[in-house]
């Protein structure tokens, strides 16, 4: 059983990730000062869980979210707090395992985010542990299923090949392989729950080590919950109700969404970064645009890109 995803490159996937490398270029070239990289790290990871969680049902809020990992006191179900600080806690956990780049992602790392993810919520084999039992996907107004994922047998062979596809050198780029791998795990859904959430850590994790991390400012979870509906209806659209009726289908629209997202996110932290240059310059210099462009070694660059 050997894993080769199916896909297309499309003109748009393209003119996504030009987008998105000058995005990076600039963001990687800005000189923000440490405490303000750090605040801003802290922010995305915060709007990251707020997201992610809300995805699933979560019901606090984003203030709510910021107060508690901050270790105020909140007023909320035991559930949701906990699923806020478990993810919270894995994407510290990412944070710290992307500085080894050349490290490859096993199966073990895949198990071990889950198994923060689900911390306190899950006991026995079923945190950390592939199912053993049959699942499924419902649609959470009509509570009909949507998606029958593959049999608990073929769990373990689906992805074990699918770890070795993800540690195989090749010239795919990163965004690609993070967007491939994304779908390809919530196609398998490989444990009983927490699927969504591990799925989207792992995407992080891959772009992570791969160095687009774009300093951690950046929040591609937001942007799947902004359009829910969207970011469901492309993962439906490239599988069918049962794995087994296309167990290895063309994802050239999912990758377009994923691609998508990447390239507004990655703007949205190159203007956020920008700006905070702008300020911090502001303040340190009368002349403000002249420090900026100090802070900013290649500030000609936005206006010839964008």
């Amino acid at each position: 059983m050997s894993y080769k995803p199916v896909f297309k490159i499309t003109t748009q996937t393209i003119k996504y990730l030009g987008k998105i490398e000058a995005s990076k270029e600039i963001v990687e070239d800005l000189n923000i000062p440490l405490p303000l990289e750090e605040a801003f790290r802290k922010d995305a990871f915060a709007k990251m869980t707020h997201y992610s969680t809300k995805i699933e049902g979560n019901r606090l809020t984003l203030k709510q979210t910021k107060e508690l990992i901050a270790g105020k006191d909140v007023i909320a179900r035991e559930i949701d707090k906990r699923e806020v600080m478990n993810y919270y806690d894995c994407l510290e956990w990412i944070y710290k395992a992307s500085r080894s780049q050349e490290k490859p992602i096993s199966e073990k790392d895949i198990k071990q985010m889950h198994a923060m993810i689900q911390k306190g919520i899950l006991q026995g084999k079923l945190r950390g542990e592939y199912r053993e039992a049959q699942n499924a996907i419902y649609d959470s107004r009509t509570r009909k299923p949507v998606y029958f994922p593959p049999q608990a047998k073929d769990v373990a062979p689906l992805m074990k090949s699918f770890a070795k596809w993800l540690n195989t050198k090749s010239d795919l780029h990163p965004v690609f392989k993070a967007g491939i791998a994304h779908y390809q795990f919530a196609v398998i859904h490989p444990f009983m729950d927490g699927n969504g959430r591990t799925a989207r850590a792992l995407a992080t994790l891959i772009l992570y080590r791969s160095g687009y991390d774009l300093k951690k400012f950046y929040s591609l979870e937001e942007y799947y919950a902004e359009d829910l509906k969207g970011y469901y209806r492309a993962l439906q659209r490239c599988h069918g109700l049962h794995y087994y009726d296309k167990p290895n289908p063309d994802m050239t629209g999912m990758d377009r969404l994923f691609h998508q997202g990447c390239h507004g996110h990655l703007r949205r932290s190159q203007r956020e970064g920008i700006g905070s240059c702008k300020a911090t310059s502001s303040q340190k210099e009368p002349q403000g645009n002249a420090a900026f462009a100090n802070n900013w070694p290649k500030g000609k660059k936005a206006i010839v890109l964008f």
